[in-house]
C-alpha cells in the first residue's frame, strides 16, 4: 500500500487571466506504507529546530506560502536566506521518505484560449493526477490511496470524479484510464495534523514558482 499526500497551486477559480498564478498544479507525494512515519517523524524534527517555541502549538504547521512571504508572527524576523533553509529542509523530507512526485496541471491561458467553455482547471489537473499515480501504481503492483489538504469549495465534486473513475474511467484525451489500483475515496485532511501534505505544500508552492510565466528574459514574477 503507498500514499499520495496531494496539495493544489494557482488555483484562481474560473479567473484564467490572472498574470501571478498561470498555471493550476497538483503535486503528489506517493509514499510507500513503510516510510509514512519517516515522513511524518521528519517533519516534526524540522519543526523542533527551526521553531522550537512555536511547533508545540497543536495550530502549527510549516505553510510555504506564510513561510516564504510573511512578514507577521513568528515569521517577521526572518530573512530570506533564513526561509530558504527552512523551506530546504522541510522538502528534504521527501528523499529521506524514498517518496515518488507526481505533478500535473493546467496553464491557464492557453486552456481558455482552446476551448470556449473549459472545464474547471482543478478538476483538469486531478484527473491527470489521477491518471499517472494509477499508472505508476500499476508499474509497481501495489494500490494507493490519496489523501489531499482540505478545500471544502472542492471535496464533494472531487470525491465524485473519482468514483466515477474507479467505475467508469477517465473521461478525456488520447489515452484514458480504467483506475482500479487507487482504493477507496479521497480523503481530505486538515494539513496541521499532517506532516505529509506539509511537505506536498511546501513542493507544490515552488513547482508554481518556478512555472511562472516570466516578466522578461531571465526575471520571473
Amino acid at each position: 500500500m503507498r500514499f499520495a499526500y496531494m496539495d493544489e497551486a494557482g488555483n484562481t477559480g474560473r479567473r484564467f487571466d490572472d498574470p501571478a498564478q498561470p498555471v493550476h498544479l497538483i503535486l503528489s507525494l506517493v509514499v510507500d506504507e513503510a516510510k509514512i512515519q519517516v515522513l511524518h517523524q521528519h517533519v516534526r524534527e524540522a519543526g523542533k529546530r527551526h521553531f522550537p517555541a512555536f511547533c508545540t502549538d497543536p495550530e502549527f504547521e510549516f505553510h510555504a506560502q506564510q513561510l516564504y512571504g510573511s512578514r507577521k508572527g513568528r515569521y517577521k524576523d526572518l530573512e530570506l536566506e533564513r526561509r530558504i533553509e527552512i523551506l530546504d529542509d522541510v522538502l528534504a523530507g521527501i528523499e529521506a521518505a524514498e517518496a515518488d512526485v507526481v505533478i500535473r496541471g493546467v496553464e491557464k491561458t492557453g486552456l481558455a484560449r482552446r476551448y470556449r467553455n473549459p472545464y474547471h482547471p482543478h478538476d483538469i489537473a486531478l484527473m491527470f493526477t489521477i491518471e499517472s499515480i494509477e499508472r505508476l501504481a500499476r508499474r509497481d503492483g501495489c494500490q494507493v490511496l490519496l489523501v489531499a489538504d482540505e478545500a471544502r469549495e472542492i471535496e464533494d465534486g472531487a470525491r465524485r470524479d473519482l468514483a466515477i473513475y474507479q467505475e467508469l474511467g477517465t473521461a478525456w484525451g488520447i489515452h484514458t484510464e480504467q483506475i482500479d489500483h487507487i482504493v477507496d475515496t479521497i480523503h481530505f485532511v486538515a494539513s496541521h495534523h499532517n506532516g505529509g501534505i506539509q511537505v506536498a505544500d511546501c513542493a507544490s508552492f515552488l513547482a508554481a514558482r518556478v512555472r511562472k510565466i516570466p516578466e522578461r528574459a531571465g526575471q520571473a514574477r
